[in-house]
Parts: C-alpha cells; structure tokens; sequence
C-alpha cells in the first residue's frame, strides 16, 4: 500500500512566518529554538509580561499534558505554542479558556479541510478520514498574584506522528491527515479564532455560546464513556455539557457532572 504523504514544514530558526494577526490582543510573538516549557516560561514572567504575550517553540524537553503525562516531539515538526491571557472576566469561568482554544482550535483544523472535535476535556482529535486519532492538546493553568493570568499551552500535531513511525498510541498529524500547511498559518489562524472565543468568554452570555459551541463540537457527548476522576471511576452515557465546561454524564440516575478526569470513549450512542 502507498501512502500519499504532504510535505513537513519547519519553524524557521529565527521565527520567521509566526506572527500574531493583526487586530488581536495577541503579541508579541517569541520564538526560541528550544525550552524546558512554554507554559512554564511565562508562568515565570506573569508578574511584568503582557496581556497576549505568545511563546512559540521548535522543542520542548519538559512538554507535559494532563497529570503530568510527557508528549515529545522530534523537533521542529509539531507547532509548540504557550499564550498569556490576562482574565477579562470573573474568576468562576478561567475553566473556560481550555474550551475556548479547544473550539478555536478545531475550527482551524476543520478550515484546512480536515474533520476534527473535541474530546473532553482538552484534547482535539481528527475524526473519520486516513489518519484519526488526536491531533492536539491543551493544558492551561492559572497564575496566581497581583496581576494574575491564565496561561494556555497548545501542541498541534503537523507533522508527527508519522502512520509509519514510532508514535503514542492513539496519536495522528495534520500531515498524516493528508494535509499541508505552515507554522505560521496555523498560529495565525488558531489566534484569529482564539480571540473570537475570548470575547465570548468576556461576555455577559459568553458561556451559553460557548457551551453551544463545545458541544456542537463534541466527539464525547453522546457517547458511551468511562470517567476516571479524583474521586473515583464511573460508566455512562456523556449527554451534555455545564456551563462551567463540567462533562454531564448520565449513570443511569441521572446526570453527574464531572468537573475534571480522564475519558475513555466506550463506543459511540
């Protein structure tokens, strides 16, 4: 069997082609060949950074996602990018940026052409097609102090994993997809959508579009799932989302919501 593989963009080593979209919050746009995390490198500098700040990576040596779970890269195939936000909104709904980047993301995925959705809490997977699986993941924590900041990393999938290579289980790429782009026009367009779903987030209905917009989104509700939470494990049926981004999961007894935890989709409704 030949498989039709699109070409792999690099990031340039000085950047060039990342750059935020004009008439958003968003910028100045850093880029450095190499850190630890870009989570952690503004997380280290919200006391003076700005609101907007974006970090961008070609590789990163303490990637992590949910519970502290690594995700490495060969450098310069996937788009590595940690954005600050500075909270325009009260404190009940920082849970929500997660969902607003998720929706962000998955509407750019889907502009090149690729069908893709989100799987609760915070992962992005191509749905259907020659490479499904997940294409991406977030992970976004709030920095506490007197200029507080939520800051929201993202790793895109672009051009690893590879359908031949040695990838994690469940894993797939822009590229494995059959889909061709650049850097630069991925973080272009994930900022354009990200700040349409910020403004959302800032206003007073704000998270009855954005529930909306999840769950036409969705590759979990209306699924059969297997929660693994703090306090404890459940199986059911995942028939709605809060409107705090919570995941309503109907045992049988009713809905529970499910406000953090892993999810297991156990064959779909």
């Amino acid at each position: 069997m030949v498989i039709r593989m699109a070409s792999v963009s690099h990031l340039s080593s000085d950047g060039r082609g990342l750059e935020a979209p004009t008439g958003t919050r968003f910028g100045p746009v850093e880029h450095v060949p190499e850190t630890g995390s870009t989570n952690a490198d503004l997380a280290a500098r919200v006391a003076d950074a700005p609101d907007g700040l974006v970090r961008v990576t070609d590789y990163q040596t303490d990637g992590r996602g949910r519970r502290d779970r690594r995700w490495d890269a060969p450098p310069g195939t996937n788009l590595l990018v940690s954005i600050l936000v500075r909270p325009r909104w009260t404190a009940d709904r920082h849970p929500l940026v997660t969902t607003a980047l998720a929706v962000a993301t998955v509407d750019t995925v889907v502009g090149l052409g690729v069908n893709a959705a989100i799987k609760w809490p915070n992962d992005v997977v191509l749905v259907g097609g020659p490479a499904p699986g997940k294409v991406a993941g977030i992970l976004a924590e709030l920095v506490a102090g007197p200029s507080p900041a939520v800051v929201v990393g993202l790793g895109l999938n672009v051009g690893w994993p590879l359908p031949d290579g040695d990838a994690p289980p469940g894993a797939t790429s822009l590229t494995a997809a059959g889909t061709s782009t650049t850097h630069g026009d991925l973080l272009a367009g994930v900022l354009t959508e990200f700040e349409a779903r910020l403004g959302d987030l800032e206003a007073t209905d704000g998270p009855e579009r954005l529930q909306a917009a999840h769950r036409d989104r969705s590759a979990t509700v209306g699924s059969e799932v297997h929660v693994e939470a703090s306090n404890g494990s459940l199986v059911g049926t995942a028939v709605g989302l809060d409107l705090d981004g919570s995941l309503l999961v109907n045992t049988g007894d009713g809905p529970v919501a499910i406000r953090a935890g892993d999810v297991v989709h156990l064959r779909p409704v």
